[in-house]
């Protein structure tokens, strides 16, 4: 089939289906489908302070291959703490063991909590922290973020078969995002510190299947005049670049519309240490985005795939920025 006729009727299904409406309730509560093998539900939360400290924790329930976790802490004064052993069993909503996950106010705030043992360079430290996310910024719905003719451009590409249409179910995800702060105790074998950390949180829920994914880029991060901003990039192995993105201002949200392609920033190295980019959102401004990593967790994930999770500080049009600046790449596609 020609290619413009591919785009033509993929465009056209796209517009039908622009805008979403997916209620409060649904977007946060847990999703299961037990009838999908690599079905996942996942929920995110980070933490960045003006100290440099940074707390990173997310749960992934799955259908199948078990459930992920990333638990991880830093302060200056004492280092990385990573949560390494399974947290426990899996319970009712966001809970896994005594990492949980507490809707207090839909759309509003969110209880994270645990009461564990974190690794520090090999040695076991008593950890319990109880923190207080609080929305800053509307809930972002990244079905409402797509760019239709990209991405109808990007499927249209592909070599269509059936099992071309079976991979893609991997892209059609249920996607939100939102910036706010996180407030509470830490505390470090009876050493309480209170935290303040500019925030970002994420669910999604759909298949995944990692191996699929080529490479992705993920930016996102809380501006100094608490508005948030997004730039998400995803490469499969079986279709080229999927992009969406924001940045809000009040109760606006504005949606990425121009952006460079991954290989034209990210290739040699393929997780660049520093960047500038330039950004179109659909308020049809241009957007400078600097930043400078300080740090990376690294994660693998299945054996299939290795993310970087940065910790960056930078400014987008002048207004500083601390963000995390995620990069992940399939390994079996890189020579490195």
């Amino acid at each position: 089939m020609l290619e413009w006729i591919k785009y033509k009727i993929i465009k056209k299904k796209l517009l039908k289906k622009a805008i979403e409406h997916t209620t409060l309730k649904e977007i946060e509560e847990k999703h299961k489908n037990p009838n999908e093998d690599l079905f996942n539900d996942s929920s995110y939360f980070n933490g960045l302070g003006d100290d440099g400290s940074f707390f990173l924790v997310r749960q992934s329930f799955r259908t199948s291959r078990g459930n992920e976790f990333w638990l991880e802490l830093f302060f200056s004064d004492i280092g990385l703490l990573r949560l390494k052993n399974h947290p426990g069993k899996e319970g009712d909503g966001f809970h896994q063991g005594n990492l949980k996950f507490d809707c207090l106010q839909l759309g509003e705030k969110w209880n994270v909590s645990f009461n564990g043992e974190l690794d520090l360079n090999g040695k076991s430290k008593k950890v319990e922290f109880d923190l207080i996310f609080s929305a800053k910024t509307p809930i972002v719905n990244f079905h409402n973020a797509m760019i239709v003719d990209a991405t109808a451009r990007a499927i249209a590409k592909g070599k269509w078969s059936k099992s071309f249409f079976e991979k893609l179910k991997d892209s059609k995800k249920h996607h939100f995002e939102q910036g706010g702060n996180l407030i509470g105790s830490v505390t470090i074998d009876q050493d309480k510190r209170d935290v303040n950390w500019s925030s970002m949180r994420d669910h999604s829920w759909g298949i995944r299947k990692w191996s699929g994914w080529k490479r992705h880029v993920w930016l996102c991060g809380m501006m100094e005049n608490g508005q948030s901003f997004n730039v998400s990039m995803v490469e499969y192995d079986y279709m080229g670049q999927l992009t969406a993105g924001f940045i809000t201002e009040g109760n606006q949200i504005h949606y990425l519309r121009e952006f460079p392609l991954i290989t034209e920033f990210a290739s040699n190295p393929i997780h660049p240490e520093k960047l500038n980019l330039r950004l179109k959102y659909s308020d049809n401004k241009e957007y400078l985005l600097n930043y400078k990593q300080k740090t990376f967790v690294p994660y693998n994930m299945d054996g299939e795939y290795i993310i970087n999770e940065g910790i960056s500080s930078g400014t987008v049009n002048g207004i500083k920025l601390k963000l995390v600046t995620e990069f992940g790449f399939n390994p079996k596609h890189y020579d490195l």
